[in-house]
């Protein structure tokens, strides 16, 4: 074993089991693939367009703008896309961690290809990484899952540690970990990629091949001990698994936004999606679709007011205000007061309303809190007035 392999052993968990003395059995005895470097193992797989792989369909992808947008993005042609996964010695991250699995998937004229690179000596990563690297010149947009807070930023960690001149950290990135938990909030028990391949894709892994992703760290220090790949078959097929789901997610999100079939979504958050990204028009008609169904969706009565507010259109925005203040909303209440004072000029109706936010929602205001101090600046700024036009009438 070579120092960096005993480094590595040392800082696995106490209970890590101890590696079984068998016979050697490489990657290349159990998966079809070949070497590019002396430690790196390249395996390949090419599928059809329009194939049916666990119960969806495989379709070439164009992406929405509303994903576009969110990720910061003003176009993604179909070849710009490069769907990542990686596998890697811990799950925490951090410099201690190595990546001795990238696999990666791109679209290629009637086909979607995986590739996926394996490290059979962890002395080697440089090599892995330089490799990847090959492969993101191709490309300008990664594809991944929760691939901004780990996959990227540890390679990125991994190519300065082994000195490799890149930009992996300047790619975009369509995270569809983020983008799945506002679809689907409040609608699964996780948002892990194999319970949405469950609960949202219908699809399901064959048991007896995969492996649990908690587990692929200590699989891993198992395989570099022993020289026995049998359970490093297992990673890769996980690993390619993932990035068939990102494919296969990313389709299904894209196929909802363009149909506009918003059953079993959350409807709420993805009228908020639009909106927080400047699709107004999308995001009022989401809006007033909720409020229909559920009149005292007080959400969706709150962001579609502030459209309503934005636009000018205050006639709505207020017929939307008097209602919210039935569910006592401290927002409405002061609106209203807003809108009684600057553009009605009616300073004993603003008074009101600025008076019934105050005993509805702070019972004991004399606390020195910010917005405690606001009304009362309102409500004192609201009685001068009206002692002035007293004043003058009088």
């Amino acid at each position: 074993m070579n120092d960096i392999e005993a480094i590595l052993k040392s800082v696995l968990p106490e209970k890590r089991k101890k590696s079984r003395i068998s016979k050697n059995v490489e990657i290349h005895d159990l998966i079809e693939g070949e070497y590019i470097s002396e430690n790196i193992f390249l395996i390949e797989n090419k599928y059809k367009i329009n194939d049916n792989f666990q119960g969806n369909i495989l379709k070439k992808i164009k992406v929405h703008p509303l994903i576009l947008k969110y990720a910061g993005l003003k176009k993604a042609g179909l070849n710009n896309l490069l769907f990542i996964d990686t596998e890697t010695t811990g799950l925490a991250g951090g410099t201690g961690t190595y990546v001795f699995l990238i696999g990666i998937g791109f679209f290629k004229g009637d086909e979607f290809i995986i590739k996926q690179y394996f490290l059979s000596n962890i002395a080697s990563e440089q090599t892995l990484i330089k490799q990847f690297i090959k492969e993101l010149n191709k490309t300008k947009i990664y594809v991944s899952f929760n691939g901004k807070s780990y996959d990227i930023p540890l390679l990125n960690t991994r190519s300065i540690f082994n000195r490799c001149k890149s930009d992996i950290s300047e790619h975009c990135n369509i995270d569809l970990l983020h983008i799945s938990r506002r679809f689907w909030k409040d609608m699964l028990e996780n948002y892990s990629l194999q319970n949405i391949e469950q609960n949202i894709l219908k699809s399901k892994r064959e048991g007896e091949l995969d492996i649990p992703g908690s587990a692929i760290p200590e699989a891993y220090f198992n395989y570099l001990d022993s020289r026995n790949a049998k359970e490093m078959k297992n990673v890769i097929y996980h690993n390619k698994l993932d990035i068939l789901s990102l494919t296969l997610l990313l389709e299904k999100i894209n196929r909802i936004l363009y149909s506009r079939n918003f059953d079993n979504v959350n409807l709420f958050e993805i009228g908020k999606l639009y909106l927080q990204n400047e699709f107004p028009e999308q995001a009022t008609t989401i809006f007033k679709s909720i409020i229909k169904g559920a009149p005292d969706h007080i959400y969706a009565i709150r962001e579609l007011s502030f459209i309503y507010k934005r636009k000018g259109n205050y006639i709505k925005a207020v017929e939307l205000w008097l209602k919210a203040v039935k569910y006592n909303e401290e927002y409405a209440y002061i609106e209203l007061a807003k809108w009684e004072e600057h553009k009605n000029k009616n300073y004993k109706k603003a008074l009101e309303w600025t008076e019934k936010v105050l005993n509805s929602k702070y019972e004991d205001y004399s606390y020195d809190g910010e917005e405690v101090q606001q009304l009362k600046h309102r409500k004192n700024r609201l009685v001068k007035f009206i002692n002035r036009q007293l004043s003058i009438s009088n």
